[in-house]
Formats: structure tokens, sequence, C-alpha cells
């Protein structure tokens, strides 16, 4: 019986299990998307290529989470529970690359909506970023546009 306990615990969730670490990335990332209520391909493509070069997930499945969720009309009310579990399972440095992620995400149209730095910084602060890595992200990223 407790064998069986601990063997659950060792199982690979399932892509689509809804408290799955990709599920969680794909709904952080997806507020970025949304933040300016305005879903562009060009947002959906970068961040799918952006999750595969930085997680190493497959950009198909990627593509399809994140048009999963547009097409669902999908929106979070509460970050903190997807924040909070992509920080205690991912290293700092991962973390700041959610934020590169999200920033380059924010910047593919060049323009910087507030709406879309404001949800930035509230998921920066929720995966627990300092406030000078999260400025130094985001210079990276303006001074390549």
């Amino acid at each position: 019986m407790l064998n069986k306990f601990f063997k659950s615990f060792n199982e690979k969730k399932d892509k689509n299990d809804d408290n799955s670490f990709e599920s969680d990335l794909y709904n952080l990332i997806y507020e970025i998307i949304i933040a300016d209520h305005k879903i562009l391909e060009q947002e959906i493509n970068l961040a799918s290529e952006l999750v595969e070069f930085y997680f190493e997930i497959p950009i198909q499945n990627n593509k399809e989470q994140f048009n999963k969720l547009a097409n669902q009309q999908h929106f979070n009310t509460d970050l903190s529970q997807f924040s909070y579990r992509l920080k205690t399972s991912l290293t700092y440095e991962q973390r700041m690359d959610v934020i590169l992620i999200c920033w380059q995400v924010l910047m593919v149209d060049s323009k910087e909506d507030q709406l879309e730095v404001s949800t930035v910084r509230k998921i920066s602060t929720l995966l627990g970023l300092e406030d000078r890595d999260f400025i130094l992200i985001r210079n990276r990223v303006k001074d390549r546009q």
C-alpha cells in the first residue's frame, strides 16, 4: 500500500494535467499574450519557439497548448497558484528564463503596452525574482529592439 503511495509521486504527470509543469508555464506566458486583449499569431509563434529553446518542450506541443488557451478564451484571475508551483520547481536561472520569454513576447510588436508590463512585473514578483534581475532582463530585451 505504501509502495503505491510513493509510486504515485514518481509517475510523470500527463501534459494535459492542469497541475503539470507545462500547464503552469503555458498559463503564465499566455497571460502576456492576452494582457493587451489582442492575441497575435506572432506572439504565439515566438512564445512556442522560446519555450522549446529554454525548456526543451517540442514547438508543436507549445503551439497547440497556446492555441487551446486562446480558443477557450482563457483568462487567469489568479496567477499565484501557477507561479508558486513554478517557483518551487525551477531554479532561479530558469525563473529568469520565464521572465525573459515574457519580455520577448511582450516586445514582439515593438510596443511596450502597460497592461503587458504590469503583468510581467506581477509574474516576476510571484516567481521571486529580484528587481535588479527584472530590470536587467527588461533592458536586455529592449536594447535588442
